[in-house]
């Protein structure tokens, strides 16, 4: 594989199982939390430790929406965003960055909206509905 295109474009296929939300964070508990809200309103969720985690799980799910935290370790939540923009299919899942302050870097992110740790449950389902609809 070369430099540029590090993880292999989707095919599209239609065995991808279909979730609702992935959760991106290195932190357990949050990352618990996180799916804990999601999975109480109904919807599927998936969860993975770190970018490098979730890049290899996109190629066996298709979530609605992502939710990632920009500091982790092995792959951060930067380089995760920049994997995915490069894929032309995981590019056009919604993602929402988490983080712990408003100081953040994010503009060179290109996301659809942040959210401000300790989350607030109201607010994760709001997004998940918004992008996976309604049960």
């Amino acid at each position: 594989m070369s430099a540029a295109q590090p993880f292999p474009e989707s095919s599209g296929d239609e065995t991808l199982l279909p979730i609702s939300a992935l959760v991106i964070d290195d932190d357990g508990d949050a990352r618990d939390l996180m799916a804990a809200i999601v999975a109480r309103a109904g919807y599927t969720v998936m969860t993975a430790r770190d970018g490098r985690e979730a890049l290899d799980l996109l190629n066996r799910v298709r979530p609605s929406v992502i939710f990632v935290d920009l500091w982790m370790p092995v792959m951060n939540g930067h380089e995760f965003r920049e994997a995915q923009r490069r894929n032309r299919v995981w590019l056009t899942i919604p993602t929402v960055v988490m983080t712990g302050t408003s100081e953040e870097p994010l503009l060179d992110l290109a996301i659809e909206e942040t959210l401000q740790k300790p989350v607030k449950a109201k607010q994760v389902i709001e997004i998940v509905r918004r992008h996976a609809g309604s049960l």
